[in-house]
């Protein structure tokens, strides 16, 4: 058994579907693969996703210490964000993630 904040898991994978627990979480920290980003970065890569909910998802990200939020002193105000230490432990698992849906598009469906 394993307890975070006073919720309980029966196991490992159970956390991180708690914590990784939609699509569009995934998209973000893939975003954040390659170094920081500021919001409006994540927003222009992936349109499909409204602000609001970019904005709630990084926030939610944030308080499960995947990802860090660094804001910079100056007008206009700048706000960047990164994967933090342990959001960089997913790395394989979300290239994993890309690499096969590069492979089950090539041969189930429609290649780029």
């Amino acid at each position: 058994m394993y307890k975070i904040e006073n919720e309980a898991f029966a196991c490992p994978m159970e956390v991180t579907l708690h914590i990784l627990n939609d699509k569009w979480k995934m998209f973000i920290v893939y975003a954040l693969l390659d170094g920081p980003r500021r919001f409006k970065d994540i927003c222009e890569k992936f349109p499909k996703i409204t602000q609001k909910t970019i904005s709630q998802k990084l926030k939610e990200l944030e308080a499960a210490h995947m990802i860090n939020r660094v804001v910079y002193p100056q007008v206009p105000p700048k706000v960047e964000y990164s994967l933090s230490e342990t959001g960089k432990r997913i790395e394989p698992m979300v290239k994993a993630m890309f690499d096969f849906g590069v492979f089950y598009a090539e041969t189930y469906g429609c290649a780029k």
